[in-house]
Order: structure tokens, then C-alpha cells, then sequence
């Protein structure tokens, strides 16, 4: 399955986004409402990498770091992950 996809930019002086097919999957995960205890469970992985790639979608996005910020970015851009 591939995830990889660009997310179009409000206007057309911002620049496309690329998330990882690995970023997009913890999105999802995220959108779910799983934990990152589950997340690392099911991709084999530690607790850490998972907090690296939501630190790295955090970053991408310029939010503030918090989890309640990334929640919202996905509550108000869910259309983006359903596509």
C-alpha cells in the first residue's frame, strides 16, 4: 500500500508537504486514536521511533509540539487522510 502523497498547500505561496508513507501510517494511527505504545506494537518498533515521526510530522507542519495540536491538525484535515 502506498501512502506517500503530497498535501496541496492553501495558496500558492506555501510550500507541498511530503509526509513518509511512515507518517502518513502514524497519522492514521493517530486519527484512531491509538496510543504510541500501540503504534510501536504494531510496527515492531520502540515507543521512541514512534515519538520521532510525530515529532517529525509536528515539525513538518510547523505546530507547536504538543499532542493536542497534532490532534487537532488531523481533526481539521481529515479529508486529506481519507483521499
Amino acid at each position: 500500500m502506498n501512502l506517500k502523497k503530497e498535501i496541496p498547500p492553501q495558496d500558492a505561496s506555501k510550500p507541498v508537504l511530503v509526509f513518509s508513507n511512515v507518517e502518513l501510517e502514524i497519522l492514521h494511527f493517530i486519527k484512531n486514536g491509538m496510543t504510541s505504545a500501540e503504534m510501536a506494537i504494531l510496527r515492531n518498533c520502540s515507543v521512541r521511533t514512534i515519538e520521532k515521526h510525530r515529532s517529525n510530522i509536528i515539525r513538518k507542519l510547523k505546530l507547536k509540539s504538543s499532542q493536542n495540536a497534532l490532534l487537532i491538525w488531523i481533526m481539521n484535515n481529515h479529508h486529506i487522510l481519507n483521499a
